[in-house]
């Protein structure tokens, strides 16, 4: 009996926890391509160095910058259902160091990024 009720304790302390899910990619964007970050579920604190040269556009909604300039730093805190597309318009591929952290996963080109 005793078992059972630290084994139920414990699935419920793991069903009602805070997960964080913190994901560090690096992602090349090819020339006239870009990278879209669909509708987040839960707040979504992003990072992201252009590794690269040349600069990034950004798209979105909110009232953030219009880009990433080359060798430097975007953070941002995205809320809740809220969307961005980060967009390649030149004619050289460009590198992003790519860090968020959130109690969901986001949606990355319609793959779940972990």
């Amino acid at each position: 009996m005793k078992n059972i009720i630290v084994l139920l304790s414990f699935i419920l302390m793991q069903s009602f926890a805070n997960h964080r899910v913190d994901v560090w990619k690096t992602i090349t964007i090819a020339p006239s391509e870009s990278i879209n970050i669909n509708k987040v579920k839960a707040p979504v604190t992003l990072e992201i160095k252009n590794l690269s040269d040349e600069k990034i556009t950004l798209v979105s909604e909110l009232k953030i910058p219009s880009e990433i300039l080359g060798k430097s730093e975007f953070k941002y805190k995205l809320p809740k259902k809220s969307t961005l597309k980060l967009e390649n318009r030149n004619t050289v591929p460009v590198s992003i160091y790519l860090h968020y952290y959130s109690s969901q996963p986001i949606i990355v080109n319609n793959k779940e990024l972990r």
